[in-house]
């Protein structure tokens, strides 16, 4: 009997050390070339801490026709947009990977040679992909750009960054199930029943954060988006802005600025708008006619402190503002904007009704962003936005400034409960 027990022990032993192998092997293999050397923002997803974490259930599996390695990169590259992201993937199955891109990423176009890789991309150019027996590499852009040389260097392999490397090696110290990194700025990410936290330190060089900052002092309900900023902007505003054969200089707008800046998005509020039709005088000729016709648009507001006065005059001179204080629909056609203002506040808004407020409080978040996922989707002024928040419930994002170089960021996606998460 007691030879039997230390067999068993020994096997039971045997296995797990296995597994423990196994889940090492994985890690390890994980960080093997799959991220770009001049990659800016990282993140990544600890596909094993949240199967962990969350139970194998939550990993949903099926046909993919590529592997799910222990952590997956998913980043940014420093020569392109802020807004593109890359990720690459070990293959498994071309056939079943193809049919898998087309149900999921909607993958409509495909080009291949006879010997090369395959390349294919979304009907909006947004998803572009490329894969050949090995990898698969997937690319998300909120702009068109062009982005084969980057896509062509991960599926070769190529000027990737070494596991040893100083980044990846920051990164192997985190095993949250979600971690960015960005520069020497980290941060990491946690899962609930039925949402994202997110919380992290990044670089203030160039927002100018005040030392004390305020807020307004009563917060409208019921909006859809909603936020503030302290900060001068002086880092970010570096040039003359241009746009329509209209230029507001930089140096101008910062000087009128004084460094707070707020911004909602509510209930739809009606606009009289001229449509043009078409009729027929005494003599059955085809005249134009303008009609009047009452629409509702989204109640878009945007205010901002400063040195109003002399911003509104120079905004007009400039043709941005006219003598109505009504922002020229040539600049903006698709809404009527208003503007007004007070010897603090400058306001523009599509809600000619929109009151204006001068009453701030101390706030210790320099930025507060809220977006109210169902409340967009129930005023339904954004229908193009319908399909990709549809899962979503809310996003609140604060950040507070920590020292001179760098500040505190938290922020908490809720998902819709009916997801399974």
């Amino acid at each position: 009997m007691k030879k039997i027990f230390i067999a068993a022990a020994a096997i039971v032993l045997l296995l797990l050390l296995t597994v423990y192998g196994l889940l090492q092997y994985r890690q390890y293999s994980s960080y093997q070339n799959r991220i770009h050397q001049r990659a800016s923002l990282i993140f990544k997803i600890n596909v094993d801490q949240i199967v962990k974490k969350r139970g194998l259930s939550n990993l949903k599996s099926g046909a993919r026709g590529f592997g799910v390695p222990a952590n997956i990169f998913v980043y940014t590259v420093s020569n392109k947009s802020a807004l593109t992201f890359f990720c690459s993937l070990p293959v498994t199955d071309t056939t079943v990977l193809k049919a898998y891109l087309e149900r999921v990423f909607k993958i409509n176009h495909f080009i291949s040679n006879a010997q090369g890789p395959v390349w294919g991309n979304s009907q909006d150019q947004s998803i572009k992909v490329v894969y050949n027996t090995q990898n698969v590499v997937i690319c998300y852009s909120l702009i068109k750009e062009s982005v084969n040389d980057i896509m062509g260097e991960l599926l070769a392999g190529k000027s990737l960054l070494a596991d040893t490397d100083d980044r990846v090696a920051r990164l192997k110290k985190q095993d949250a199930p979600i971690v960015y990194d960005f520069k020497s700025y980290s941060g990491q990410a946690s899962l609930t029943d039925h949402g994202l936290l997110l919380s992290g330190t990044f670089p203030l060089k160039g927002l100018g954060v005040p030392d004390s900052c305020n807020r307004p002092e009563i917060l409208a309900q019921g909006l859809s988006v909603s936020g503030w900023l302290n900060a001068d902007l002086k880092g970010v505003l570096t040039q003359d802005v241009r746009f329509n054969g209209h230029v507001l200089e930089q140096d101008s707008l910062l000087g009128y600025y004084k460094g707070l800046l707020e911004f909602e998005v509510g209930n739809p509020v009606s606009q009289s708008q001229s449509v043009i039709s078409y009729t027929y005088n005494d003599e059955f000729e085809k005249v134009e006619q303008e009609v009047k016709k009452e629409v509702k648009v989204p109640e878009i507001t945007l205010s901002l402190k400063g040195n109003t006065s002399s911003l509104v005059s120079y905004l007009c001179k400039q043709g941005v503002i006219g003598t109505d204080n009504q922002l020229n629909r040539e600049l903006f056609p698709l809404y009527q904007v208003y503007g007004q203002y007070d010897n603090q506040v400058f306001q523009l808004s599509t809600n000619q009704k929109r009151p204006m407020s001068s009453a701030y409080v101390y706030t210790p978040y320099f930025f507060f962003a809220a977006i109210d996922f169902d409340q967009l989707r129930k005023q339904n002024q954004f229908t193009l936005l319908n399909s990709y928040i549809k899962d979503l419930s809310l996003l609140k994002v604060k950040a507070s400034r920590q020292n001179h170089q760098s500040g505190k960021v938290e922020a908490e996606l809720t998902f819709n409960p009916d997801i399974d998460f």
